[in-house]
């Protein structure tokens, strides 16, 4: 994520329980990425509206080669360390994930 490996003891993000933030999602390659104990709503991709099959409340979003999808993400559940990572198996398996602390 960004470019880096995962470090267990970095935090990539700290939003607020009980907030909702904006976060912009791109990528050079086909990654699923799935945020764990958040559900977000897709905003846009690539500056434009969502796509149907983007309605609704998500915690997977689908972002295509060089595209950028935003999502308005909600934290109400609970207060803690989660992570945000790709669903592909091998990207998985690589460590492709980061946390984020709900604060």
């Amino acid at each position: 994520m960004n470019g880096r490996p995962f470090n267990a003891a970095e935090t990539l993000a700290r939003p607020r329980l009980g907030t909702v933030e904006r976060w912009r999602l791109s990528s050079d390659f086909h990654h699923p990425v799935h945020l764990h104990l958040a559900h977000f709503q897709v905003l846009s991709r690539g500056g434009r509206p969502p796509e149907t099959t983007d309605a609704g409340w998500k915690d997977t979003v689908d972002v295509r080669p060089y595209e950028v999808v935003e999502v308005l993400a909600r934290f109400d559940g609970y207060r803690g360390r989660y992570m945000l990572h790709c669903h592909n198996l091998e990207h998985e398996d690589m460590a492709m994930l980061a946390n984020f602390e709900v604060v």
